[in-house]
């Protein structure tokens, strides 16, 4: 089994979540000089950038490994919130809206992808029990 460890530090407004990692290295979230009411909301657009950036992660290689050529991966994340019956808020869906920029020649290759990343990737998929995940693929052939 793989495991992944990062750690966090909080000193002040000034928050850091060492990722130890070449790529990422440390996320600093400094609240300092913001105001109370525009600081919240951290949490949730890192659970969706991150599921963001794994369904295009695996959708490029999915792409990439059946000889698909493209030009470029666009895409947004839609998180949404509610309210669970013990009146605690929770994340009750996140919505994927991902097209794929590429010549029009692919675009068999991009159908059965298209069918594939329908059940995810490894942050998305592990999601899956906890509330809906929506993905919305296009082909924009260029």
């Amino acid at each position: 089994m793989a495991q992944l460890t990062v750690s966090y530090n909080r000193e002040g407004e000034k928050q850091t979540i060492d990722t130890r990692s070449k790529v990422l290295g440390e996320i600093v979230i400094n609240h300092e000089g913001i105001p109370e009411d525009e600081r919240g909301g951290t949490a949730k657009q890192l659970l969706a950038s991150s599921a963001l950036y794994c369904f295009c992660g695996a959708l490029g290689k999915a792409l990439e490994t059946r000889g698909a050529e493209y030009d470029r991966i666009t895409g947004t994340a839609t998180l949404e919130t509610g309210i669970d019956e013990k009146k605690r808020a929770r994340v009750v869906g996140i919505t994927l809206d991902v097209t794929v920029h590429m010549d029009e020649d692919f675009g068999f290759i991009f159908d059965r992808v298209e069918k594939i990343m329908k059940k995810g990737c490894l942050v998305t998929a592990s999601l899956h029990e906890a509330f809906p995940m929506t993905y919305n693929l296009h082909l924009e052939e260029d």
